[in-house]
């Protein structure tokens, strides 16, 4: 009974999450990192930031702000670590704080160290000053705060960060040395040994729900948000497992995660500790299993399969027999799978997989915004744009993105939330003539024609370019809404 609670409780989440990504037409708002560029002009040095949408090629926005107290015109970009910039300027080593405009007008950008004082650097955190470890941070305040931690020593590597990272809510940071493995409490600039691990051997793997499995060949512990950890060896124990867990292959993915031991088990993972079953993958993937000739795609399903004496034994497999590529068929949401040639849909009465039309959501999951030139012909992401208008072969200028509606917080059908909003992505090509613009992706689309906009000194892949193009179309754009 448990087990059908559970996906009666993921299905509401589901379709709850379905409903509004239908009825709003959203897209997915996570963009990708932004990245940074140092502008040598005439009066002075400047930070450019630029974001892009996920696809990598469309533009969101793009800004710079003057960097005051640098002037050395050959000052670099060292690192970036997601919340601050490293610069080597005039032999001294600056801090930048992101974003720009919040607290680069607020504070001085003052100089950590002198370049010849600085032995290593790892990971924009770690400064090795006369062989002593310093944890450096940028406060608040518009300062640096500097903390010696002895107990590091040698070559220091950072396995995993919280700062960057969005499952993870502590401030703390994984990281190992020589002689051990720690997590790092940036807070309380606390030092604590994690028992039982040899550093040469450690492992870590990203999970979606747990945010982490770190592991050894002889010991194995599960992390979870607030880096703090788990140790679960001695369930493996319990069920037989002594034969090194660095000789298994871990694997992450929508369904559930699993370790494949290469001997006919599969552990697969079910709330805090792991359960061996005499099963094999589907295919590469690793994400739907055969057991007793079924397929399944759940722990749950799967562990009352492996044990039909329980109460709650139902049938859990699905039948793919549909299913046109099954060397290829994976999971890409909850109840959502993709061949790499058609879409399916899990019909919970029969259990079948049913063909189906990808929904906005589903494109999002498998598009990847490749734009190919083919002669006169357009493809992006495999479809094919109406190019009939054009008198010479298509240029692309670039991409922009409108945002209509801001990000709105969701929550996910597999627990875990996303943000969502509404944008319209604007291509736009030249065949040296006219300017055209596609808004969004259709088969077979036919483009804007920006007639009265001459293409020259159109600079392609050029935020500007593109958004003084988007400000002439998008007032015609709305109005033909």
């Amino acid at each position: 009974m448990k087990h059908l609670i559970q996906q009666i409780i993921l299905l509401i989440f589901y379709l709850v999450f379905i409903d509004f990504v239908q009825a709003s037409q959203t897209s997915v708002c996570h963009t990708d990192s932004p990245y940074y560029d140092l502008l040598v002009e005439k009066d002075g040095i400047y930070l450019q930031e630029t974001i892009k949408a996920e696809n990598k090629i469309s533009y969101i926005s793009q800004s710079k702000i003057r960097l005051k107290e640098i002037t050395d015109k050959g000052a670099r970009i060292i690192s970036d670590d997601g919340n601050k910039i490293l610069v080597l300027s005039n032999a001294k080593y600056y801090f930048i704080p992101k974003p720009l405009y919040i607290k680069i007008n607020k504070y001085e950008i003052t100089p950590l160290f002198n370049e010849n004082e600085v032995s290593k650097i790892v990971s924009n955190k770690f400064f090795l000053i006369s062989d002593h470890w310093y944890y450096v941070s940028y406060t608040s305040e518009g300062e640096s705060d500097k903390h010696k931690i002895p107990e590091l020593k040698g070559n220091l590597e950072i396995i995993a960060d919280s700062d960057s990272n969005n499952y993870l809510d502590n401030n703390a940071v994984l990281l190992k040395d020589g002689n051990a493995v720690y997590v790092y409490d940036i807070n309380k600039n606390k030092l604590e040994k994690i028992p039982h691990l040899t550093p040469s051997q450690t492992h870590l793997i990203q999970s979606r729900n747990t945010p982490y499995y770190l592991y050894d060949d002889d010991t194995f512990y599960l992390f979870d948000r607030d880096f703090k950890y788990t140790d679960i060896t001695k369930k493996f124990n319990q069920q037989g497992k002594y034969n090194g867990f660095t000789k298994a292959e871990m694997h992450t993915n929508w369904s559930v995660d699993s370790m494949d031991t290469k001997d006919g088990l599969i552990w697969i993972k079910i709330f805090n500790s792991f359960k061996p079953v005499k099963a094999t993958y589907l295919n590469a993937y690793k994400d739907l299993y055969v057991y007793h000739n079924k397929v399944y795609s759940h722990n749950w399903a799967l562990q009352d399969e492996a044990a039909p004496s329980d109460p709650s034994y139902r049938d859990g497999s699905i039948d793919i027999s549909n299913v046109k590529n099954p060397g290829e068929l994976h999971k890409i949401s909850f109840s959502e799978y993709f061949d790499n040639q058609q879409y399916y849909s899990l019909e919970e009465n029969s259990r079948r997989l049913e063909k189906k039309e990808p929904s906005a959501y589903l494109k999002l999951l498998t598009a990847k915004d490749h734009i190919e030139i083919r002669e006169k012909r357009i493809f992006i992401d495999g479809q094919q744009l109406n190019t009939d208008q054009f008198l010479d072969a298509p240029i692309f200028l670039g991409s922009i993105v409108d945002i209509i509606s801001p990000c709105r917080k969701i929550i996910l059908p597999a627990c875990g939330y996303e943000y969502r909003s509404k944008q319209d992505y604007y291509y736009f090509f030249t065949d040296g003539k006219k300017v055209y613009a596609y808004i969004n992706l259709g088969e077979n689309q036919k483009p804007k024609v920006l007639h009265n906009v001459s293409p020259r000194n159109l600079k392609a892949n050029d935020y500007d370019t593109l958004k003084k193009l988007l400000n002439i179309l998008l007032p015609t754009a709305k109005k033909n809404d």
